[in-house]
């Protein structure tokens, strides 16, 4: 390692435990909402692909010092406005089967109750949607080119948020071929109908909306958008332990979904809605909230911190 690179290392582990030790002056009036997604140690190609797996143990360890340090709160907390000082949600985005295998027996052990945000289309049995896309962007080597053929692909942005349901559905009635259990491989297990009522049963465990598909919020019309928001919801507002907040599919304000959009869901129903660009909510009774991730190289607790710092950071360049 160079002088340099030392430094640099040095800094952040100080910086890192500086942040720690003033925590709780630094996020006394904040929420801050962690996003999670598969709790696995034997990860998809997908998730793998686009670090969104958590071993177990890891897992465990965040929690725990989550626990040690933020007071969690429930979504009927938040809703109700009754938030303390140094708030914390946990959400789940896709629910995968490792969710309620590997995360909610964690999650019990410390009594935190947890928010996750479904797709039902694909736990339905339909074909995800998602896995689709990123399967076929990443697998197909003649649908890059197609999409190009279709719209002006920017190189800032991944192929996969250029991938309009229209553009899919085209591809694959030229191609002519079914992906469902290339796609379901590639993307891991999702849970069945019984699975999600078993947790509806659940004290700790809540269910939001995230589309019945998780399309690009951005490309879609406001019709499809509403559309899919009530699909999904008629078939989760049946559950008692479902509440209307809603959770932007990809996460990203600007490019992939916009503030209309966010407009739209509060107009029909949405109580409060997330986007996940890694930013903390200095006023939690915000209707719109931030999400930030943690990953599982965050594996001791100055790591953990500094990824919670990062988010700070980054909160305080956008209000700007």
């Amino acid at each position: 390692m160079s002088i340099f690179d030392s430094l640099k290392t040095n800094t952040k582990l100080f910086a890192s435990q500086v942040y720690r030790l003033k925590s709780h002056y630094f996020l006394s009036k904040s929420l801050t909402v962690f996003c999670y997604h598969d709790i696995t140690n034997s990860p998809s190609e997908f998730s793998i692909n686009y670090g969104l797996n958590i071993d177990p143990k890891t897992f465990e360890y965040q929690i725990k010092l989550i626990k040690n340090n933020f007071n969690i709160i429930d979504p009927d907390k938040l809703l109700e406005g009754d938030i303390p000082n140094n708030a914390a949600l946990i959400t789940f985005d896709d629910g995968y089967k490792s969710i309620i295998i590997n995360a909610i027996p964690i999650l019990k052990i410390y009594d935190a109750p947890c928010l996750i945000f479904l797709n039902m289309g694909p736990i339905n049995g339909e074909i995800s949607a998602q896995g689709l896309t990123h399967y076929l962007c990443e697998k197909r080597e003649d649908f890059i080119p197609y999409l190009k053929s279709k719209v002006n692909v920017s190189s800032k942005l991944p192929p996969f948020l250029y991938c309009s349901r229209s553009i899919i559905d085209s591809y694959l009635e030229m191609s002519g071929e079914i992906f469902d259990e290339l796609v379901s491989d590639f993307i891991g297990p999702l849970p069945s109908i019984s699975d999600i009522k078993n947790e509806s049963k659940n004290n700790l465990v809540f269910f939001g909306n995230h589309l019945y598909h998780h399309d690009v919020p951005l490309l879609m019309s406001d019709n499809e958008l509403v559309q899919s928001y009530n699909k999904n919801k008629e078939q989760l507002e049946v559950l008692p332990n479902y509440r209307d907040i809603f959770a932007f599919p990809f996460g990203q304000l600007g490019s992939c979904f916009s503030k209309k959009q966010i407009k739209i869901l509060f107009k029909n129903g949405a109580k409060k809605v997330f986007g996940s660009s890694g930013t903390l909510n200095h006023n939690p009774v915000n209707s719109y909230l931030d999400r930030l991730s943690l990953n599982n190289n965050d594996t001791n607790a100055d790591k953990i911190w500094l990824s919670i710092l990062k988010s700070h950071l980054r909160t305080a360049l956008h209000n700007k």
